[in-house]
């Protein structure tokens, strides 16, 4: 196995079950040089890609061990357990479910969850068509055979009935790569708006005039995701821990905006080495992503801000109309005052 971190990358979450408790104390050592690193495992909800451009900036040039951390990064995947299981085992301090489904569920099934960060202000899930038949609204897709993963139904049935139109579509289980849609089994493709039209690209095809991608939230189911997320008691007994990791990871973040290869790189060569990853691909990617880690609010406020009161609005009426119950109280679930220490009124750190 090789090594894909500078500082002990665990290249499989199962090494998190074997008893590895030293990061669950409650104390906090204080920033390099006050005396010996806290150590912290981090629950990633995919493969160590440039999707986690800012963390690996962040180990890369020292921000963690400057806060006195040493990180353990857990990499998700296809055959990982699920973040919300890792976290809820004890076998990380933080998790990052690429889903804000998947932590709302977590919270339901009786975790006492706490969030207080996410990567992205907007979803890049949304629906991919071909001009041809470009789907634009959720009307648009009245009708359609709809290429997608197991899961995303309830989502499709949700965008039409927000928009008032007949729940009436063809599902066509699909995997994670848009041939089927060139091919024509089908007129609309859920997909990541940061991954597989950059495979069209790659065919020389052009987005908004060979294809079409409309996101959820301009479908009217705006969601957070790869939001931030801990248990209630340990938050509340390694607090200064968390501000130390989040203020280290948004200067990671904050660095990635100025030059998105640097990061693809790092993914290429050292977190993802194993991966066979393609550096054009992971540049692209993170051009691609970068405004969604973006809003007014971050402008306002800094990176990685969370608004309740979006949650309790828009997100959660999106929720209801895809049949998400029961919707936690967010007053219970989301804790903001840790950024608010991080930033301490500015917007950059």
């Amino acid at each position: 196995m090789s090594t894909l971190s500078r500082r002990r990358f665990l290249h499989a979450a199962g090494l998190a079950g074997l008893g590895l408790t030293a990061a669950c104390g409650s104390g906090d050592t204080g920033p390099a040089g006050g005396g010996a690193t806290t150590p912290l495992r981090v629950a990633l909800g995919w493969i160590p890609n440039v999707e986690f451009a800012g963390f690996w900036i962040a180990d890369d040039r020292g921000y963690y061990a400057e806060e006195g951390l040493e990180v353990e990064f857990l990499p998700g995947g296809p055959n990982a357990p699920r973040t919300a299981q890792t976290l809820a085992a004890g076998g990380a301090e933080i998790a990052i479910p690429v889903a804000m489904q998947e932590f709302l569920a977590a919270v339901n099934n009786g975790n006492d969850f706490v969030a207080y960060g996410t990567m992205f202000q907007n979803s890049p899930a949304a629906w991919l068509s071909l001009a041809a038949r470009p789907v634009r609204t959720a009307g648009d897709a009245v009708g359609a055979r709809v290429l997608g993963q197991q899961g995303v139904q309830p989502y499709v049935e949700a965008a039409m009935r927000l928009a008032g139109v007949p729940v009436e579509y063809e599902f066509i289980p699909a995997g994670y790569e848009p041939s089927p849609l060139v091919e024509g089994q089908g007129e609309v493709y859920t997909c990541f708006a940061t991954n597989q039209p950059i495979m069209l690209e790659q065919q020389g095809m052009v987005a908004d005039r060979d294809f079409v991608v409309t996101t959820y939230e301009q479908l009217g189911l705006p969601q957070y995701a790869s939001m931030l997320c801990s248990s209630r008691s340990w938050l509340e007994g390694n607090r200064p821990v968390v501000e130390r990791f989040m203020r280290a990871t948004i200067r990671g973040w904050q660095d990635n905006a100025a030059d998105p290869s640097v990061a693809a790189r790092l993914a290429v060569e050292n977190y993802g080495a194993d991966l066979g990853l393609d550096l054009a691909q992971q540049t692209r990617e993170n051009e691609l992503q970068i405004p969604y880690t973006r809003s007014e609010l971050t402008e306002s406020s800094g990176l990685f801000r969370i608004d309740p009161d979006r949650i309790s609005g828009p997100m959660y009426a999106a929720y209801a109309a895809a049949g998400v119950s029961p919707l936690p109280d967010v007053s219970r679930i989301i804790d903001t005052s840790v950024l608010d220490a991080v930033f301490q009124g500015r917007s950059t750190i």
